[in-house]
């Protein structure tokens, strides 16, 4: 079996940058490229409906089984809590062992555990198989960004990325709607079937349609230009190279913000502060929720463009950022104040969106920063510790303090750790992103010019 380093995986084989490839390569490149943009929207969908799920129709479950708050908040955040925990071993894993593989694995099983939902018969069955499904789960998510990225240009990869992340903000819309009618018309249970067959059958397409690298589809190498801050691919090396750079914690802070946020508004703010606090209708939150979703796309998808197009990854993530602290503050008012109108809530809930903006520009930065050879797990640690660690802590915190506190003191505090994630992006400087489509003399000079920048050092595989 082929693994590891891919120079070293396919020694013998011929790798080419972009300019040297003959009409045919470049034919036989753009068709692999259409395969993986239809593998990346359908792996891309799946992962998000195993995430959200749950948070969709959490208000059935809860019912069902008797659950407060705190348990269904246990629920929702044991997710996020098993993906922290493995999420970084599937990065090393999708850059060691490559990422059809890996998702493969992945999905099937989460898959395999969302179906088995329908069999549960208590509240400890379910947490065992919501911890199974973060697990799982998060063997796609890094996967997913490393092949993108791996098939094409830097001058393009966050349009591309853009276009996955739009596609998993839509299927939480699809969550949200088609998960509540298929609840209130049939059961929760039946939701959670027609999901985890979604995993199973899109897991089994991704060994076949997913495949990393020119050599596997009849295509050289291709060398797009990008430089890894080291040579091989142990972890240990490879964790300290990410962790080197400020990038890594920096990003992993915006992933607690987008995803993090996201889940508490699809899981509480829509499923409880709505209902509850503003009266609002089962309904109409499934309205306001779709179009929620829909904006992310379209702001995902638009500045995943302009972010390539302009070449500012860091400026783009800061005004996502300031838009995420600006609206979790209308968020926490909506706590204060009720009833308030139905179209100052549609307001608050749809721009609580845009921080969805920065997902290209902020997977495409860990490209320029990391390479591709490391992009798996740099984007496994953004999503783990991030969007995972988001995903865990925001609906605890909102849980632990709701009780005690209130609900508004809840709120509030999450504002207020957006407001400090925002600070700590604020100094950052923009970067030169190097770039794939250009002349070979002008590649190797800026990847000698990054090698200089990085400092990098030679280790054995």
């Amino acid at each position: 079996m082929k693994k590891g380093v891919p120079e070293e995986a396919f020694a013998g084989v011929e790798k080419k940058a972009f300019v040297q490839l003959s009409r045919e390569e470049k034919e036989r490149l753009g068709n692999q490229q259409k395969i993986i943009i239809a593998w990346s929207i359908m792996a891309s969908f799946s992962y998000a409906l195993i995430w959200y799920w749950l948070p969709s129709v959490d208000s059935f479950i809860g019912m069902q089984f008797s659950l407060n708050g705190f348990y269904i908040g246990l629920l929702i955040s044991a997710f996020g809590g098993a993906f922290i925990v493995t999420n970084f071993l599937w990065g090393h894993l999708n850059d060691r062992y490559w990422p059809n593989r890996v998702v493969t694995l992945g999905l099937i099983i989460a898959g395999v555990a969302t179906f088995l939902f329908r069999y549960a018969t208590n509240f400890d069955q379910l947490l065992l198989l919501r911890i199974v499904e973060g697990v799982f789960n998060g063997a796609a998510w890094s996967g997913l960004v490393k092949t993108v990225q791996l098939w094409f240009p830097i001058e393009k990869r966050s349009k591309y990325i853009s276009i996955f992340v739009a596609i998993y903000s839509w299927a939480i819309s699809v969550d949200l709607l088609v998960g509540i009618k298929v609840a209130t018309a049939l059961s929760w249970q039946a939701w959670a079937e027609v999901v985890g067959m979604v995993g199973m059958v899109v897991g089994a397409l991704t060994f076949v349609m997913a495949k990393p690298y020119g050599p596997m589809v009849g295509l050289p190498l291709i060398e797009w230009g990008d430089v890894s801050p080291v040579k091989g691919l142990k972890i240990l090396s490879s964790a300290g190279a990410l962790f080197r750079q400020r990038w890594m914690i920096l990003s992993i802070l915006a992933g607690l913000v987008v995803i993090g946020g996201a889940n508490i508004i699809s899981g509480i703010y829509l499923q409880q502060v709505l209902p509850v606090v503003q009266g609002i209708p089962i309904g109409t939150i499934g309205i306001l929720g779709t179009i929620w979703g829909a904006t992310q796309g379209v702001l995902i998808l638009i500045f995943g463009h302009l972010s390539d197009k302009i070449g500012k990854r860091v400026t783009f993530v800061k005004i996502g950022l300031i838009g995420a602290a600006i609206s979790m503050v209308g968020v926490a008012l909506t706590t204060v104040f009720h009833p308030i109108s139905i179209y100052l809530i549609a307001a608050v809930t749809i721009s609580t969106s845009i921080p969805f903006l920065i997902a290209g520009p902020i997977f495409a930065l860990l490209g320029d920063r990391y390479g591709v050879l490391l992009v798996g797990a740099a984007a496994a640690y953004f999503e783990g510790f991030g969007t995972g660690g988001g995903a865990f802590l925001l609906p605890l915190i909102i849980g632990y303090l709701e009780g005690p506190f209130g609900i508004s003191i809840a709120w509030g505090a999450v504002a207020a750790i957006f407001v400090a994630i925002f600070l700590a992006w604020m100094p950052q400087r923009e970067y030169v992103v190097t770039r794939s489509l250009v002349d070979l003399d002008t590649l190797e000079r800026e990847k000698m010019e990054r090698s200089m920048e990085l400092g990098i050092f030679e280790e054995d595989n």
